[in-house]
């Protein structure tokens, strides 16, 4: 089949988090900015693809439309090795541009669209394309907002459990609120803390008996840069303290060097971000072989969560799913905001498996 037609498409939906009001980049976040992806085929199919573009959209679509869509239209995509192929083509014509950061995401979202469209095709789920299917449920963990506010993390970490899920991920970067979230949830549940690169090395090695008094899972970026893998090792390989990390990293080049450097106790990619689903399937080979777990970045809800999954079902080792605390003023998979007994279960639907309603666009389109 061929592909006919490329169209990005902004939708801004409304959302509360439950915190004081913030500002994200020096604008009042509102709304959370997705950028979905439109692959027409000249044989009808529709696939989906999601594009990482909180704040960035409106760079990410321009990549899109005028830098990537024209130099692969009319292309032919008939198998996973297409993809595989064209992905290859375009990230060495377009490095100009730079390897991390729009162009990538921008490709990301092209090419979970086509693999939706050729799952469609062949009339498969997309985990079968990508000879992946081992594992049909994943255990889901709750990814909380950052509330800095004792009383309001308790809510949350309760608000978490009685929706299903029995692991919490913190974002939370003092010790009254890390503590305060383990002394609720007690020793039994799985508990870890996304630094977002809020703390330096000197003030974790400074906090190090507390953090593992803690008994965090991992924690996540907790230095900038998060590409600082000397920094990383240290903390995993001296302190003992285990690592999480990649939802910044671009590319299997940049995980391969995290690798190398013995950087992490867990890699997690983001299939938005990081070059789509080819990209992501390497990533997976590179850092199991190494016996590394890879638990993926899914901070979304769009198509690139469902892509997540199908993705996760070919890992060998410990998975989580990951689900971002935020309520959304309408869903497009609503069977997601809750876990079965902590759990999500894979989609058996052509492609990515589930369709959404598109009158989620009309309504939120900008």
């Amino acid at each position: 089949m061929k592909i006919k037609k490329i169209s990005p498409i902004c939708v801004h939906i409304p959302f509360e988090h439950g915190a004081k009001k913030t500002k994200f980049h020096g604008q009042d976040w509102k709304n959370l900015e997705f950028v979905l992806v439109r692959v027409e085929t000249d044989k009808g199919i529709v696939g989906w693809g999601e594009a990482f573009g909180y704040v960035s959209w409106k760079a990410v679509k321009t990549s899109i439309d005028e830098m990537i869509s024209p130099s692969i239209i009319g292309r032919e995509i008939n198998s996973p090795e297409d993809i595989h192929k064209l992905v290859y083509e375009l990230q060495k014509t377009f490095h100009i541009f730079g390897r991390y950061g729009i162009t990538i995401f921008a490709l990301s979202g092209i090419e979970i669209g086509l693999w939706d469209a050729l799952g469609k095709e062949k009339n498969v789920p997309l985990y079968k394309l990508i000879d992946g299917g081992e594992k049909k449920e994943f255990k889901a963990y709750a990814s909380l907002f950052r509330y800095s506010d004792k009383k309001i993390v308790e809510k949350k970490c309760k608000e978490s459990i009685d929706k299903g899920f029995k692991i919490i991920k913190l974002h939370e970067i003092t010790n009254e609120c890390i503590e305060a979230a383990r002394k609720f949830l007690g020793d039994k549940i799985t508990l870890m803390t996304d630094v977002n690169c809020a703390w330096t090395l000197d003030e974790i090695i400074e906090n190090q008996d507390f953090l593992k008094k803690m008994n965090l899972y991992w924690v996540e970026e907790p230095v900038f840069p998060p590409e600082d893998f000397e920094k990383l090792s240290k903390i995993k390989n001296e302190l003992g303290i285990k690592i999480a990390a990649g939802e910044n990293a671009c590319t299997n080049w940049e995980f391969s060097k995290m690798l190398e450097a013995n950087a992490v106790n867990y890699t997690q990619p983001s299939v938005i971000k990081v070059g789509g689903i080819s990209e992501m399937l390497k990533i997976i080979k590179l850092s199991e072989r190494r016996n590394i777990p890879v638990m993926p970045h899914t901070a979304y809800f769009g198509p690139g969560f469902l892509a997540s999954l199908h993705l996760a079902s070919k890992t060998k080792l410990e998975v989580f799913i990951e689900r971002f605390w935020l309520d959304l003023a309408e869903e497009f998979y609503p069977n997601f905001k809750t876990a079965k007994n902590g759990n999500y279960t894979l989609p058996e639907g052509p492609g990515l498996g589930i369709e959404f309603n598109e009158k989620i666009i009309s309504k939120y389109k900008v």
